[in-house]
């Protein structure tokens, strides 16, 4: 059995859980450039990765207090996939009051184990299922005592009496046990044993990921994060995080990142139909071919910049 938190902006709620099933999918979104002339291998660029989460667990319930904890537990998690409206009480021409959505929820956090560790994420499905063939706890009327004398309060009945021992007398000695308390006295309720739940979510992200970055000055192969943890799943303290993921300390004033080099065997080339390159290098100085090259009698020049820029210049 598990212990599964879900954190919203108005509560908490959690419950122990008997896992089904759980999944998690990342999804890498990649944007195919135009390939050149030539090339042979197609070039991507990195767009985000989506996390996405599926969880099916069973709550059981030893008694009717369990029952409707569970109950109020997936009322909780029923909410979640609803989006927030505000409202400042305006009202509109029918009397009416307005109000604003404003999109979905991001304020649930969700805990499950080492697997999700407080993430924040956005529920995309809900479903549970009471299980009816595992049975429910029911209504007894029954009275017990004498009956009653005019005048007089009826007995108490067998739901109601549990229902009395279960809040006011429990631990060891008491009047019921918790596995005693199986009859309640709210006629029309039902109190299932055991409730079976799946839920979907994308798992969002409020800390940098991949490689690089900020908070790794200097070090563009160590894992973004720099907590010193395994992401996503932690393995605990027995199991040391890999050594792209150890923390390192980030200077208060980190200077800039060092400029590449500059490459000073950057040549300006010169070019005419039907020749090969004429090279001309930073000081302006042309081999002699240069000035024998023209198209339709003019002479001119192809310049290309340390960093790529391609420029033509006609020397006439």
């Amino acid at each position: 059995m598990q212990s599964s938190q879900f954190n919203t902006q108005d509560a908490s709620i959690q419950r122990n859980i008997f896992l089904t099933a759980y999944s998690e999918e990342f999804g890498s979104n990649w944007t195919e450039l135009e390939r050149a002339f030539g090339r042979l291998n197609p070039d991507f660029r990195y767009v985000n990765t989506i996390r996405k989460l599926t969880m099916s667990f069973t709550l059981p319930a030893k008694n009717v207090a369990d029952s409707k904890a569970n109950l109020d537990f997936c009322s909780g998690l029923a909410r979640v996939v609803y989006g927030d409206y505000t409202t400042n009480f305006e009202k509109d021409t029918f009397g009416q009051i307005t109000y604003n959505f404003q999109g979905t929820s991001f304020n649930t956090r969700i805990k499950f184990g080492n697997l999700l560790r407080n993430e924040l994420c956005q529920f995309t499905d809900f479903s549970f299922t009471p299980e009816f063939d595992s049975g429910v706890f029911e209504y007894n009327d029954a009275q017990v005592g004498v009956a009653a004398r005019p005048n007089q309060n009826s007995p108490p009945t067998v739901g109601r009496l549990q229902e009395e021992y279960f809040s006011n007398d429990r631990g060891p000695g008491a009047l019921i046990e918790e596995t005693g308390f199986v009859y309640h006295s709210q006629k029309g309720k039902v109190y299932p044993k055991q409730i079976s739940v799946s839920i979907s979510a994308i798992i969002l992200h409020d800390y940098p990921l991949g490689f690089g970055g900020r908070r790794r000055p200097g070090a563009p192969l160590k894992w973004a994060e720099n907590k010193n943890r395994d992401w996503p799943h932690g393995t605990g303290p027995t199991y040391p995080v890999l050594s792209y993921m150890t923390s390192q300390e980030i200077p208060l004033n980190s200077p800039a990142p060092p400029r590449p080099p500059v490459d000073n065997t950057a040549r300006r080339t010169t070019r005419e139909a039907g020749t090969g390159p004429v090279t001309i290098d930073r000081t302006g100085r042309a081999s002699a071919e240069t000035a024998n090259l023209n198209v339709d009698g003019r002479e001119f020049e192809v310049v290309v910049s340390p960093d790529g820029n391609v420029k033509i210049e006609w020397k006439d």
